[in-house]
């Protein structure tokens, strides 16, 4: 059985203006991004979501992936990079029987997914790209890349 997998990352986060109740989540740009991603997963039923909460502030940009992305039901598990290997080996268990995954993360922890990931020239694809939705298949630990949407090109 071929699973899915959709990985969201927002990489302008304005984390400097730590006085401000701008963060990128309650921002226009944050907003309209979060907009974006109800509409485009507003079908899809998510088995398990995985996102990123260090700092509630500024490390889940969608809101943690909890009401922004209204229409999404599942398992929410919070992760940090150090987690995300033992979380994926569990989720890939052949016996799990999970069918799509949405992880949301923030920007420095491209190289850990890449590292899971391992797909060629996969830094590359996660290092530079910002607002963007990625899909991948994947099946007993292999996973093959779908499509990449950019959520700037409307």
């Amino acid at each position: 059985m071929s699973n899915n997998l959709y990985i969201v990352r927002h990489g302008k986060m304005l984390i400097e203006d730590r006085n401000k109740p701008d963060y990128l989540h309650l921002s226009k740009e944050g907003l309209d991004f979060g907009l974006y991603l109800d509409n485009y997963f507003k079908d899809i039923y998510f088995d398990h979501i995985l996102y990123m909460s260090i700092d509630v502030k500024t490390s889940d940009p969608y809101n943690r992936c909890r009401s922004t992305i209204r229409g999404t039901k599942g398992i929410k598990s919070e992760f940090d990079k150090t987690q995300l290997s033992k979380m994926f080996d569990d989720i890939n268990k052949l016996d799990n029987g999970r069918q799509n995954v949405l992880l949301c993360y923030r920007t420095e922890a491209f190289n850990v997914i890449s590292n899971i990931l391992d797909v060629d020239d996969n830094d590359e694809l996660f290092n530079k790209d910002y607002n963007r939705i990625f899909h991948f298949t994947f099946s007993n630990n292999n996973y093959s890349f779908v499509k990449k949407v950019n959520t700037e090109e409307k």
